[in-house]
């Protein structure tokens, strides 16, 4: 049996369908089976097409596994259909984006997969439509070099593209001459990416980008382990640890996801098959743990309710292939309840590893992440290369998302192409935080604005947030992050930080420090899926489901709140721009009386049953929580909190935190 291009032997992948890989044998003939109800248009429609692509690989191993002649039908079939399409896309770069190639790369693996299975005239009308496509895919790349897609190295658009190419490439070898040009194009492009990529595995679009633009990164990894020998499972520390930026990123019931970023639901979060290829290559019992959950107990719900085309279900061909039997599970309890992404900046908390578990995240860094951050601009100034594009990047330094199971209290603005200030659970002075506002790409575009101004501006250097502590001490977790830059140089901002302190989520609190030569009206924003009652003028109660939790403002000036509901609805991709993505958003704000020059908010979340009591006065706050009394106070020096901890017995401990 001859070498399939993705694949391989398949032999050892036959012998195995009907035993320890029958769960994933399984899954993949149900997903087959479904395409038999797909009516296919004649004319190419107005929408993605994403699906043909991946629906031709599902059928093709099907076919290949099984013997069944109704999968090889149903192949030639959606084959049929994208070859009668003359161009493969619709409204938005026709022939050269996700939907062309999605489909460039499932029917290249497609027809070389079934090769034996054409007549010689269904073969060469299938090899001149991929000669045709990927030779408009390679020729845009280049004229486009420096700009787009073709240089967005941290992009979905890139890496779908330039993997779709690729595959072309390995498939036309011994037909077309330009084949060997594609290869080594791909090569040299991913040869970038992989580098630039952060390395402790986080993703600055948020999880439901990872799912759907990140799997290809383990895509083309794979197709190049396999073609080439060539193995950036090996070398990348992103491959390595990207399983666990998402596994933090999850919501406690695991099912959805803290959805920082663009996220067009809270289930469009799982790639099964990414967890299975994670597990395969490092022997991850972890990863297979996740995979198998997902699997087993999420697969139906993620694809009714995500709004990620194709979804999930498609996946099966790729389930199948990176599934390693030999690989056994790890009980997640083992992992730490604590994870730091340094270069995103980003916190994840999770009360124990059940699926009642509270979990908290908080983010504060650069734009786009600080390995971005530095390169993209390196590379714009040494080369010209626009690689920047943080359009699903939110400006969300200091923002927070807290959940408890499957419930959510504080939450972000889901998809959203015009964002405003008050949109993320973040600190505005005068009601303003970036330089460019009701935009889609708002970090980009405020870089710009300061760019305008001065060309010689330290932009790396300057626009920017920084995590400046991060501290495990015991069962404490403190986290400070400052982002001072990031707001309009007018207001002349020397501090915007914000401090969370913890004790395994039994409560939380943040210390905001707002600090300027100039007189302004600070305030706090809280974003949440249902309303807040009133209790006292500092004090709102939420009643949970999963259990009430209180939320209590103090401030060392005099402070006001105001509670508003805001609607996002943006539309999902031009190539149906009747279809919206829709969030709501219930707004509390606390806000500075009249125009100070500094000014300290303490915001405490506390839960009912837990028996937690929280003061304010002066320049201290007190927190008795069991057995334990917790001092924090502030001084006159900029940015100081000192922490002093009293257990029932006695000891004290006293931290300092810068």
């Amino acid at each position: 049996m001859s070498s399939l291009v993705f694949i391989g032997d398949l032999r050892p992948y036959k012998e195995q369908a009907k035993g320890v890989r029958k769960k994933q044998y399984e899954r993949l003939l149900l997903q087959a089976d479904r395409y038999e109800s797909y009516q296919l248009p004649a004319q190419h429609p107005k929408e993605s097409t994403t699906y043909m692509g991946i629906a031709i690989m599902n059928l093709a191993l099907a076919y290949r596994l099984s013997g069944e002649d109704k999968y090889l039908f149903e192949a030639k079939r959606f084959i049929g259909a994208v070859l009668s399409y003359e161009q493969w896309g619709n409204a938005h770069l026709v022939n050269v984006d996700l939907s062309a190639s999605w489909i460039l790369f499932g029917l290249s693996l497609g027809y070389d997969w079934l090769k034996p299975f054409f007549e010689e005239e269904e073969k060469e009308k299938i090899l001149a439509k991929i000669r045709h496509h990927a030779d408009i895919m390679y020729q845009y790349k280049l004229d486009t070099y420096g700009h787009g897609w073709s240089t967005n190295y941290y992009q979905n658009h890139n890496w779908i593209n330039m993997t779709g190419l690729a595959a072309a490439g390995y498939v036309l070898s011994e037909t077309c001459d330009k084949a060997i040009q594609y290869i080594e194009e791909a090569k040299k492009n991913f040869s970038r990416v992989f580098s630039l990529l952060a390395d402790d595995g986080s993703n600055y679009e948020g999880v439901p980008y990872w799912r759907y633009g990140g799997m290809w990164l383990f895509v083309y990894a794979h197709l190049l382990k396999v073609e080439e020998g060539v193995d950036y499972f090996h070398t990348s520390n992103y491959l390595k640890n990207t399983f666990y930026y998402r596994l933090y990123q999850s919501c406690g019931d695991f099912e959805q996801q803290m959805n920082f970023g663009d996220s067009h639901d809270r289930h469009s979060g799982h790639a099964p098959c990414v967890y299975y290829k994670t597990a395969a290559e490092y022997g991850d019992g972890f990863a297979q743990t996740f995979g198998n959950l997902v699997l087993d107990e999420f697969l139906m719900a993620e694809a009714k309710i995500s709004k990620i085309k194709p979804g999930i279900l498609p996946e099966a061909v790729f389930e199948f292939l990176w599934y390693d039997p030999g690989v056994s599970e790890k009980p997640l309890s083992l992992l730490p309840r604590v994870r730091f992404f340094e270069d995103l900046g980003l916190l994840s908390i999770r009360e124990d590893w059940s699926r009642s578990s509270k979990v908290l995240t908080i983010k504060c860094g650069c734009p786009g992440g600080r390995k971005q951050w530095i390169n993209g601009w390196d590379l714009y100034r040494k080369e010209g290369v626009e690689c920047l594009s943080l359009s699903h990047h939110h400006p969300d330094n200091l923002s927070y998302i807290f959940a408890r199971g499957s419930e959510y209290l504080t939450c972000e603005d889901g998809y959203n192409r015009n964002i405003m200030p008050d949109n993320h659970n973040v600190i505005l002075v005068d009601d303003r935080y970036t330089d460019a506002v009701d935009v889609n790409d708002v970090y980009v575009s405020s870089a710009g604005k300061r760019l305008e101004k001065d060309s010689s501006y330290p932009i790396e250097e300057k626009y920017r947030g920084e995590v400046v502590c991060f501290k495990l001490y015991d069962s404490m977790v403190i986290y400070k992050g400052e982002t001072s830059g990031i707001y309009p140089e007018e207001l002349g901002m020397k501090e915007v930080s914000r401090l969370l302190f913890t004790d395994q989520l039994f409560f939380f609190l943040f210390i905001d420090v707002c600090v300027s030569d100039k007189e302004h009206i600070y305030r706090i924003i809280s974003n949440t899926d249902m309303p807040a009652q009133k209790q006292t003028d500092h004090s709102y109660y939420y009643p949970m489901e999963s259990g009430g939790i209180t939320y209590t403002v103090f401030s060392d000036q005099e402070i006001c709140s105001n509670q508003y509901t805001q609607e996002v609805v943006s539309v999902m991709t031009t190539q149906e721009p009747d279809k919206l993505c829709r969030s709501f958003l219930n707004t509390l704000s606390f806000q500075s009386a009249s125009p100070v020059k500094r000014q300290t908010f303490i915001e405490c979340f506390t839960f009912d049953g837990m028996n937690t009591e929280v003061s304010f006065a002066g320049k201290e706050l007190h927190v008795k929580h069991g057995e334990r009394d917790y001092g924090l106070s502030f001084g006159d020096e900029m940015a100081v909190v000192l922490i002093e901890v009293c257990s029932k017995n006695g000891e004290r401990k006293s931290y300092r935190i810068p």
